[in-house]
């Protein structure tokens, strides 16, 4: 078996971060909201008034600050040449060793209370990945190496219970060679989990009692099948890259065979090839003109998509510890970045409630045909 990366298309656009903060201080909670710090019901009443933002306390720190996190678009097997311009450059970048991913981190400390955008203009030649399958064999995996161990790995939102093991086992049955094995899962998830978005709850364990999600959650279940089996696999997190149409946040997943290297699978899309259901999403990948052969999703991919990162609880650098306390930053790690981090930190000295409206866009400017 080999990859080839075909076929490359030329991406330029941009992608648009849209802040604007505002402070509500204790006197401003009594009198707007009839409300303080105590009050139970506070997150609905700000919910209630100003809508479906992000609130976080403040007061728990010397001064004000207000950092946020990015993932860089960078260079990966079908995203190669890439070129990136910041309007706000990053204060630091850090290397994301687990995932090779590369994290940018922002100090915005001057900017609460005011409204601004952040603006990263981007280029890149994109290329479909296809999997020439010219034998079956597949070779055993080095168990001690760093790769293995981590893909391998129980995690959140990707946890291996016993229920799960026994699922994954009945699955692949008999089978021991790890390319048919990773087929197996796959068609087994396009036959018996449906796409439901917003899903109820996050991870594999929800995802397989309700039997539905979406991309995310697809992927989550066939992450943690193929970890249960020795078969080492990831999330991919990006969007479609595509001119004139709104951009969706999209996730596919990736496993690994030894000699080979990564191979890309988008059970999700696969699903709503077959299934033909969500006439809209049919209708859609028609008018991109990407495959319309579900089988295609399994060890091919197209070109027409942006990555943002790779991985899931990405460790994020200078990350204060009371980002800890939301269940999708535990440990300082987010549990995805597309692109930014589940979280930004906002704080400061006074006592009070940051409210942040955050606006994200891109914007595909060309996607153009410039080979021979």
């Amino acid at each position: 078996m080999k990859l080839h990366y075909k076929n490359p298309k030329k991406v330029r656009g941009s992608y648009i971060w849209k802040a604007d903060t505002k402070f509500l201080s204790e006197e401003d909670l009594k009198s707007k909201l009839k409300s303080d710090l105590n009050d139970k019901n506070l997150l609905d009443k700000l919910v209630k008034k100003y809508g479906n933002k992000l609130f976080l306390a403040s007061g728990s720190r010397k001064k004000d600050e207000f950092f946020v996190w990015f993932s860089r678009i960078k260079q990966w097997a079908n995203q190669k040449n890439v070129k990136t311009k910041f309007s706000i450059e990053p204060k630091k970048s850090n290397k994301d060793k687990e995932n090779e991913n590369v994290i940018d981190f922002f100090d915005f400390s001057n900017k609460l209370n005011k409204k601004f955008q952040l603006k990263i203009d981007f280029s890149f030649d994109c290329h479909e990945t296809i999997l020439e399958v010219n034998s079956n064999k597949t070779k055993p995996y080095n168990k001690n190496s760093k790769l293995y161990q981590q893909y391998t790995k129980s995690e959140k939102y990707l946890e291996q219970t016993k229920e799960i093991t026994k699922l994954a086992k009945s699955i692949v049955g008999e089978e021991s060679n790890f390319f048919k094995q990773a087929r197996k899962l796959f068609d087994w998830i396009i036959e018996n989990i449906n796409y439901k978005y917003p899903p109820e709850i996050r991870g594999v364990i929800p995802t397989l009692k309700n039997k539905c999600g979406d991309c995310g959650e697809f992927n989550h279940v066939f992450i943690a099948l193929c970890r249960i089996l020795g078969i080492p696999a990831r999330s991919v997190l990006g969007m479609w890259a595509i001119p004139k149409e709104k951009q969706g946040y999209h996730a596919w997943a990736e496993f690994y065979l030894e000699g080979v290297g990564w191979i890309p699978v988008d059970s999700s899309v696969a699903e709503g090839l077959k299934n033909k259901k969500d006439k809209e999403f049919v209708k859609f990948m028609k008018k991109i003109k990407n495959p319309m052969n579900y089988e295609f999703y399994f060890g091919n991919l197209d070109n027409n998509r942006i990555i943002f990162s790779k991985g899931e609880n990405i460790l994020i650098p200078n990350c204060p510890k009371e980002l800890s306390q939301f269940p999708a930053m535990e440990d300082c790690k987010s549990s995805f970045m597309q692109p930014t981090s589940i979280y930004p930190h906002v704080s400061g000295n006074k006592k009070g409630i940051f409210i942040i409206d955050i606006e994200a866009e891109l914007d595909v400017l060309a996607r153009t045909h410039n080979y021979r």
